[in-house]
């Protein structure tokens, strides 16, 4: 069950980046790497916070 939602983490990530990588008309003329990071790390705390959730919602 954990790994099942693991994978569709990993799937949604995957999507997001794969998103990011296109080339789009924006109102900013530059890539910043930075951006990237921080929307992966901020995506990938929710992930934690949700899976801690979980695990103390199991343990009651």
């Amino acid at each position: 069950m954990i790994e099942e939602r693991g994978i569709d983490g990993i799937k949604l990530m995957k999507e997001m980046v794969e998103c990011c990588n296109r080339k789009r008309l924006t109102l900013t003329p530059h890539y910043d790497p930075r951006v990237e990071e921080f929307v992966v790390n901020e995506v990938l705390s929710v992930f934690k916070m949700f899976e801690e959730e979980e695990v103390k919602a199991e343990e009651e």
